[in-house]
């Protein structure tokens, strides 16, 4: 059954970071792999911190993909900021029929936005924000809706 399992501070999250370890795949390049890695033990921290939300898409005890999300400012416009967003290896680049034929990613991205969209309601958010790690990223991002703000950021508006 797939599950959107949703990890803060307050979630029991005793060893999260190897928790999803166990379930994850990474890239298949050892140096690709070893910054994936990094930046989920980084996401990890965030969540025991209290700096972010993490939210796990998991199928059959297989963790499909992740997206990372807090709270942020953009030219002083509230916003929701993806501070990272993960697919395993196995499922990249594949439309899945249990996630209604779509990618990994863009599902992330949509759950993103639902989510979004619902807190607009009672908090005035305004933007979707992100830093992509590079340029092969941003066009990715640009796919799905997103737009330039500076060089660094990029933007959804909700």
């Amino acid at each position: 059954m797939l599950e959107i399992i949703n990890y803060n501070s307050s979630s029991s999250i005793y060893n999260l970071y190897t928790t999803i370890l166990k379930k994850l795949q990474f890239s298949n390049d050892i140096q690709q792999a070893s910054r994936e890695e990094l930046f989920i033990k980084d996401v990890c921290i965030r969540v025991s911190k209290s700096k972010s939300v993490l939210y796990v898409l998991e199928f059959e005890e297989k963790i499909i993909g992740l997206i990372s999300l807090s709270a942020t400012s953009i030219t002083d416009q509230p916003s929701i900021q993806i501070d990272y967003i993960f697919v395993s290896q196995s499922f990249r680049s594949q439309n899945l029929e249990i996630l209604n034929e779509l990618r990994p990613f863009r599902y992330l991205i949509n759950l993103a936005i639902s989510l979004a969209e619902d807190m607009s309601k009672k908090l005035g958010l305004r933007y979707i924000v992100l830093s992509p790690d590079n340029d092969d990223l941003k066009e990715k991002y640009l796919s799905v809706g997103f737009k330039k703000l500076n060089k660094d950021w990029m933007f959804f508006k909700i």
